[in-house]
């Protein structure tokens, strides 16, 4: 609306220039077709008696913007009002601007007769001036007023329509973070935006409907599964003598065990939102539970876990979650990095967001697999030979989302750092 607001102001800002362009050329050629005029019928005039019509002229001339010169084959004026210093162009009219030859701007057309008689013939352009300064005025006044009346509906109505994309703009965010019961605004208006929010709900409905089949099933996979696979399990435990085949057995079935326990986590987690248990936290205190869970199996690699931050500062997010999240951090960090390695644990605090920073000295992630490490499954190149279900950074990402936080991972030099970027949240009003 606005754009279009714009346009309208430049369409009727450049019909006013050319109308004023126009009008005052038209008035130009008038005068100029007046003068014209009255050379002509002074030039048929015969010679002996053309200085008494010039006379003549100016006595019946009632308005006084007329002026008229005859002059001699020498250049002596011979009759009229009208004088000049120079040379004027002979058949094309010009303007005499102010000065010592006349009091006002004269528009001047010069005609050489054939018997070398020289006719001049002016008008005061002072009038024409006054009338074109007063169209221009009006003008400047009524395109000001139509401007100012355009940007001003423009503006009126583009309030509205600005609202109703803001809402949608935030609808659409809570949309991507898992809230699939919100629906787009609608007016009942029929117009683009109602046509784009019923659009937008029906697409909506299907990928709530369709994600709601495939936790479903995935859920009772999962369930269905999970009982036989531990029943066997323990089946195995009771052998007395365990063959190394019985033993990979037992060790492939806990590993599907944890990749199943990871799969109900994440669905729970996008499933039930699970926003209930969240509270103002220290995220420092955060950090040193879960380097004091850790430290034991940091010490099994021989690695040190360091701390660093400030007490003090407070985020919203549940406890629970954020120490899992982490939690999965630095136990990626003691798996794949070095023995006798670092392990750092940072909180930084910029300008509007914390930063909870895990670094470490392994392998690291190449910059192209940094995306696809956080879906499920998907484990790096340098990873495959370590055990692991391919499922720690996904429920990272999943935990991250449901907070809000930012999630970016990077090359540590040498090493990983994954970041977590926390919105510093609203002092409270005192």
């Amino acid at each position: 609306m606005l754009a279009l607001g714009a346009v309208f102001v430049g369409a009727v800002a450049a019909i006013l220039y050319w109308t004023y362009t126009l009008t005052q050329r038209e008035l130009l050629l008038r005068s100029d077709k007046v003068l014209a005029t009255e050379v002509a019928r002074l030039s048929t005039v015969p010679t002996a008696t053309r200085a008494s019509h010039l006379r003549e002229a100016l006595t019946q001339s009632a308005s006084g913007l007329n002026y008229f010169a005859l002059l001699a084959p020498d250049g002596h004026r011979i009759a009229g009002n009208l004088g000049w210093h120079g040379r004027l162009p002979i058949g094309q009219p010009v303007e005499l601007p102010a000065g010592l030859d006349s009091p006002v701007t004269l528009r001047v057309l010069v005609k050489r007769l054939p018997d070398g008689q020289t006719i001049a013939v002016a008008r005061d352009m002072g009038q024409l001036a006054d009338i074109r300064a007063r169209i221009l005025l009006l003008w400047l006044v009524t395109g000001s007023v139509v401007i100012v009346a355009a940007l001003a509906a423009a503006i009126m109505l583009s309030l509205p329509t600005l609202r109703r994309i803001s809402m949608i703009r935030l609808g659409a965010k809570r949309i991507a973070a898992g809230d699939f019961a919100h629906r787009m605004p609608e007016t009942g208006h029929g117009d683009e935006l109602d046509v784009v929010s019923q659009t937008i709900n029906g697409m909506v409905e299907d990928i709530e409907r369709l994600m709601g089949q495939v936790k479903g099933a995935t859920d009772a996979i999962a369930h269905d599964l999970r009982a036989p696979l531990a029943r066997l399990r323990f089946g195995l435990t009771l052998i007395e003598d365990r063959s190394e085949a019985v033993e990979r057995a037992v060790e492939e079935i806990d590993m599907v065990l944890t990749r199943f326990d990871a799969l109900l986590r994440i669905a729970e987690l996008e499933a039930a939102g699970r926003r209930a248990g969240f509270a103002m936290l220290d995220p420092m205190v955060l950090l040193t539970t879960t380097a004091e869970l850790y430290e034991p199996l940091a010490e099994e690699r021989e690695c040190q876990i360091t701390l660093s931050g400030l007490y003090g500062l407070l985020i919203e997010g549940d406890e629970a979650l954020l120490v899992e999240a982490i939690g999965n951090l630095v136990d990626n960090a003691i798996k794949f990095g070095p023995r006798g390695g670092k392990i750092r644990l940072d909180l930084e605090r910029g300008s509007q967001h914390l930063v909870i920073a895990v670094s470490d000295r392994g392998p690291g992630i190449p910059p192209v697999e940094r995306d696809a490490v956080l879906r499920s499954f998907y484990r790096g190149a340098s990873g495959r030979q370590t055990p692991g279900s391919g499922l720690g950074l996904s429920l990272v990402a999943t935990i991250a989302h449901l907070h809000g936080f930012g999630l970016e991972l990077d090359d540590a030099r040498p090493g990983l750092v994954v970041r977590l970027q926390v919105p510093i949240p609203p002092a409270p009003p005192t």
